[in-house]
């Protein structure tokens, strides 16, 4: 098998992917398999199982293991894995897959899009800012306006870090509906959610908003400030501090609920059930979503990436050693991995019953949950400038995948067949510009699905009603 194979056999069968597998103190990682001694040659393998091992169904299990490694069995780096003969192969729901349509923005995009209803925002390198059709691919309106950092989308506006500070755009027209100044730059991308609209500065304060008016609720200071986009859930807010730290606090006062010390510097949090989390120490993380307790945490050859995605019984995240994994959700064993053919640049996106993952390429693979095989390849026009951004589809029941090139090409993927949808456009999108002075004056309209916005209040006399803002 070489040096190459026996690696890839220690690290699965001890799923731990470096050599040395304790903590401090020799305590072995939460999660991690009991450690079985092997000895194998190229035509012949055997294997010993270690005296806590020796049950004719473990050591049966870590036989199947090592024969999937063996010479003929492994598949060549970026190639799809060959499925496994026992697990059924389901067809996917998503697949097959088509354009729906293509469009050019006047500039590449220099931030990655957001979208709220039907409505598509792109902030562009020459200094606009431009909202898209998410049916059709026309163009909508377009305004003079620098953004300086990823923005937010939601209850009917556009919000977004520019030079002077923050504003917010009528997502109809474009209006400006408010702004304020800053007292110092954004630091992490904003978050909208249900109302509320949180802003992390560069000086190190945390600014809990009302999206709607633009007047602040509460503040919060951190040390070492925050760099990536905090997650909301319920009445809690989950913040990644540059420190190395995670801090759980109460939306509606900003009161630190509990903090959590990881190796490195953690990365966007997902929560399901608990938290999830990779950090630059090389390790992901489950969380308790209680008081940030350590349930289980695996080792990799690289940084993690971005914001994981998880189904009922995996999680699946992406690392800087251009490796896609895929873990038990519950107890963090190893399912499979399989090698990119590219770096990612942000983490892999469930989309259906598919989890789709890309990089610095004009391509994108979807992978099966079972096991990894490559289940379809989108191609884009040219190198994607950022991670797919998925929506509800417009014109039916299913998702809609955003596809934004580094030229400012747009395409949009969506599951093929079905009901009957517009014929494939390709469009230049500005062709169809309707000025905002055109608006037909109904500026204020909200987003049908968001909730309505209420007054700014005080914190201190706030009803605790979770996920809206004070009263």
């Amino acid at each position: 098998m070489g040096h190459a194979g026996d690696r890839m056999m220690r690290d699965v069968l001890l799923n731990e992917p470096a050599p040395n597998r304790s903590d401090a103190g020799g305590a072995r990682n939460p999660g991690q398999s009991t450690p079985i001694i092997m000895a194998y040659i190229s035509r012949y393998t055997t294997i010993s199982c270690s005296p806590p091992m020796k049950t004719s169904i473990r050591c049966a299990s870590a036989a199947v293991l090592a024969a999937s490694l063996l010479p003929g069995a492994a598949t060549a780096p970026g190639q799809p894995r060959t499925s496994v003969p026992d697990v059924p192969q389901t067809p996917s729901t998503l697949l097959p897959v088509a354009t729906r349509w293509t469009a050019t923005l006047p500039a590449p995009a220099a931030e990655a899009p957001v979208a709220s209803g039907e409505r598509l925002f792109a902030a562009l390198f020459d200094g606009r800012v431009a909202a898209v059709s998410l049916v059709d691919g026309s163009a909508l309106w377009q305004v003079d306006q620098t953004v300086v950092s990823p923005p937010a989308a939601g209850g009917g506006l556009f919000h977004a870090a520019t030079p002077a500070g923050l504003l917010a755009l009528d997502a109809e027209s474009g209006a400006v509906r408010w702004s304020t100044a800053l007292e110092s730059p954004v630091s992490a991308p904003l978050l909208w959610n249900a109302g509320w609209l949180i802003v992390a500065l560069e000086t190190g304060p945390l600014l809990a908003m009302h999206a709607g008016t633009g007047g602040i609720i509460w503040r919060r200071v951190f040390g070492g400030g925050v760099s990536v986009r905090p997650t909301v859930a319920g009445d809690r807010l989950y913040v990644s501090l540059r420190s190395g730290r995670i801090a759980a606090l109460d939306l509606l006062t900003g009161e630190v609920l509990w903090e959590r010390s990881l190796g490195g510097q953690p990365q966007e949090i997902l929560l399901a059930g608990d938290l999830f989390v990779g950090s630059t120490d090389n390790h992901f993380y489950r969380l308790s979503r209680r008081d940030g307790a350590l349930r289980w945490r695996w080792r990799t050859g690289g940084d993690i990436v971005g914001l994981p995605a998880v189904d009922d019984e995996h999680v699946y995240f992406s690392s800087l050693d251009n490796t896609l994994w895929a873990l038990d959700r519950s107890h963090g064993g190893q399912r499979w991995r399989e090698l990119l053919p590219v770096r990612p640049t942000a983490g892999p996106r469930r989309v259906e019953d598919l989890i789709v993952q890309g990089g610095l390429s004009p391509e994108l693979n979807l992978y099966g949950p079972a096991d990894g095989t490559v289940h379809h390849r989108l191609q884009a026009s040219s190198e994607l400038a950022f991670a797919p951004l998925t929506v509800p589809d417009p014109l039916s029941d299913g998702p809609l995948l955003v596809l934004v090139s580094s030229g400012g090409e747009l395409q949009t993927v969506g599951r093929a067949g079905g009901p009957v949808r517009l014929d494939p456009a390709v469009t230049t999108v500005w062709e169809k510009f309707f000025p905002a002075a055109e608006d037909d004056g109904d500026s204020g309209a909200e987003d049908p699905a968001a909730p309505a916005a209420p007054e700014a209040a005080d914190p201190e006399t706030a009803s605790p009603a979770p996920n809206a803002p004070p009263p």
